[in-house]
């Protein structure tokens, strides 16, 4: 196996941990949103659940974060990888 499968198969991993964690996070922030309009009399079981949501989206936000970054280094990589192979084979 070349050095550019392996970097693509690395980059293919943390590609779909990233869409899938933002579809997730999406998915919290969707029903925070539901609740967003909650009323100071809203009952307490309402307000605990919208929390445990706050809690949820502010525990995944630096892991979306991390694993952003990582698939956009990766990608760097991998173009520049497919780039220089390119232009060696290109200049013989």
């Amino acid at each position: 196996m070349s050095t550019l499968s392996v970097m693509a198969a690395i980059w293919g991993l943390f590609v779909t941990a990233f869409v899938i964690l933002m579809v997730y996070r999406g998915h919290l922030t969707q029903h925070e949103t539901d609740q967003l309009f909650l009323s100071e009399s809203a009952p307490i079981s309402v307000q605990e659940e919208n929390d445990e949501i706050i809690r949820r989206v502010n525990f995944i936000q630096p892991i979306c974060k991390g694993v952003g970054g990582a698939a956009a280094l990766f990608t760097v990589l991998v173009v520049g990888v497919w780039c220089a192979r390119i232009f060696s084979t290109a200049h013989l």
